[in-house]
């Protein structure tokens, strides 16, 4: 396995903080739960590894009380593969944790072990039970011009986009840092239950 020399500083984490949340009824992000709202997790979780951290959102003023940056879609309205694309546009840094605003069981180790695997890559995504994780995963700043082909070709799905990408998804079962809770997601008011 590649010995991970990527220090923080060399890393920028992305928030996924622009969803419609649509089945949520108001935005996810800003949804407090055990009394920190949903994106301060996603925060907590990738910040050890990052030198910077960038808010993928279209609406700015909500999360200025991060004290993070946040960066608009050069694409509106065309999802995740949009935000993904805006951030690695505004980075300074070649390597790029990506994070959904809505998973508050992740956790830190999963990200370390993303980056450990990423060296030789562009995206790095994990997969268990054969299912591949796309909101907990690694960017290469390489990715940008195919992510960006995708929009002016609206594909929008992020499998279509990173398709011609360098792609490894690394199993995670049997990793000590896995719990069938790992990603569960908010989508719903139910799921804070």
């Amino acid at each position: 396995m590649a010995t991970n020399t990527i220090s923080p500083p060399e890393v920028t984490g992305i928030i996924l903080a622009g969803g419609k949340s649509s089945r949520f009824g108001s935005d996810k992000a800003l949804f407090s739960f055990r009394g920190k709202k949903l994106v301060e997790y996603s925060i907590e979780i990738i910040k050890p590894m990052c030198g910077q951290i960038l808010l993928s959102t279209n609406q700015p003023d909500k999360f200025r009380f991060t004290g993070w940056p946040t960066v608009e879609d050069i694409y509106p309205g065309c999802g995740p593969v949009a935000g993904i694309h805006a951030c690695l546009e505004q980075s300074s840094t070649m390597h790029h944790l990506v994070i959904g605003c809505d998973m508050p069981w992740l956790d830190t180790r999963l990200f370390e072990f993303i980056l450990h695997n990423s060296p030789g890559y562009q995206v790095v995504m994990p997969m268990h039970k054969g299912f591949r994780e796309t909101m907990a995963s690694y960017y290469h700043k390489s990715c940008s011009p195919a992510l960006e082909n995708a929009l002016k070709e609206q594909r929008y799905k992020i499998f279509d986009a990173i398709a011609p990408l360098k792609t490894f998804y690394p199993e995670i079962d049997d990793k000590t840092f896995y719990s069938e809770k790992l990603f569960a997601n908010i989508n719903y008011r139910e799921d804070i239950e």
